[in-house]
């Protein structure tokens, strides 16, 4: 996507208003920066003959996948094929996936905050929650 819509996401992700309804929600102000959001970030995902997989903003720690299309994502029954391959191997690797069209972050970019924030809540407490396991490594 636009690397432009990516930064004005990354930058709104960061601002102080936000940064407040992330510590009004429980979730610490240093989860988006610097171990938060990343912009056009590779991850080590077979994708299309590529070694990589790219995703336009990434949080590792939360798992979260935000993905930014414009309307020829829509539009090209091939671009629509090739993000849904790419959405289920981000999640058959564990990844939380969010999809945004690009110009909602121009027309409602506190509705595409609040989802982000909703799903970084959601995640960041499932981490924290979730209890360890032990396997067992013993054989009779």
């Amino acid at each position: 996507m636009s690397r432009k819509w990516s930064l004005r996401l990354l930058k709104a992700l960061t601002e102080p208003g936000v940064q407040q309804r992330l510590s009004s929600s429980g979730v610490s102000r240093h989860s988006l920066r610097p171990r938060g959001f990343v912009l056009n970030e590779r991850l080590s995902i077979p994708f299309d003959q590529a070694s990589d997989l790219e995703v336009d903003l990434l949080c590792r720690g939360a798992r979260i996948a935000v993905e930014l299309d414009g309307a020829q994502h829509l539009a090209d029954p091939i671009a629509y094929r090739r993000d849904r391959r790419k959405d289920r191997l981000l999640q058959e690797n564990g990844y939380f996936v969010l999809r945004f069209l690009a110009e909602d972050i121009g027309k409602e970019l506190d509705l595409v905050l609040d989802a982000i924030l909703r799903a970084l809540t959601r995640r960041m407490s499932e981490v924290i929650t979730s209890p360890l396991r032990f396997v067992s490594r013993h054989t009779p």
